[in-house]
């Protein structure tokens, strides 16, 4: 395998990842702070984009064509759908679809049959592997993607976010091999900016060691 971009979408999220690369090397390019280097002898390229589907798609396309990655995996929290996933649960997306995007859209310029992006087969198969090592719950399913929430949402989703289909999608248009992991920050019980404020952190982490977990393994080399 290549250069992986590990993609956040905020820098709280990134910030884990920060010590662990070396023979580190930082740029600048539209207003993004890309840091190059190798995590567990893995040549990476690290960024976070800024919140929300826009700046998610912008910068997974600059690590595709500034920065030459060949696989993207996305870093991050995600608000809990599914009722058998908690909180600092960990999810592994496996699909992802846009909840609040017109899906005729997708008739004008086909890009799949319906807009529900699965995620790499070869990086489930990892995030599987790397599920039996880990000592925390981990689950597996599809993630929700928008800038807003609305009441269109799959039954089947396990948890929500505002990035990951559209990556998914950038991915998709450039044959780029993506997965992302999301650990859960809050819940329909437990909500609102106070309890993401105050289990941000964690989450990120046990987001961040599911990755480190993955390119330990030595399978991605």
């Amino acid at each position: 395998m290549g250069k992986i971009g590990i993609l956040c979408a905020c820098e709280k999220e990134l910030r884990p990842f920060i010590p662990d690369i070396v023979q580190k090397a930082v740029s600048k390019y539209a207003m993004h702070t890309f840091y190059s280097g190798k995590i567990k002898g893995i040549d990476i390229v690290a960024v976070y984009s800024g919140c929300g589907k826009i700046n998610a798609a912008i910068t997974a396309q600059q690590m595709i064509d500034r920065y030459s990655v060949d696989t993207i995996l996305l870093s991050g929290i995600a608000g809990r759908l599914s009722s058998g996933a908690n909180i600092f649960d960990t999810v592994v997306c496996t699909a992802s679809e846009f909840r609040d995007t017109d899906v005729e859209i997708y008739s004008d310029f086909p890009v799949l049959e319906s807009p529900v992006f699965p995620a790499d087969s070869r990086m489930i198969d990892l995030a599987c592997q790397t599920a039996a090592t880990v000592d925390w719950p981990i689950h597996f399913g599809l993630t929700t993607t928008g800038d807003i929430f609305t009441d269109r949402i799959s039954p089947t989703a396990v948890c929500i976010d505002m990035e990951t289909a559209a990556v998914a999608h950038v991915c998709h248009m450039n044959n780029v091999p993506f997965l992302a992991i999301r650990t859960i920050s809050d819940n329909s019980v437990e909500n609102g900016q106070d309890v993401i404020t105050r289990n941000f952190d964690r989450a990120a982490h046990l987001s961040y060691r599911f990755i480190i977990e993955m390119l330990s393994s030595g399978r991605m080399m």
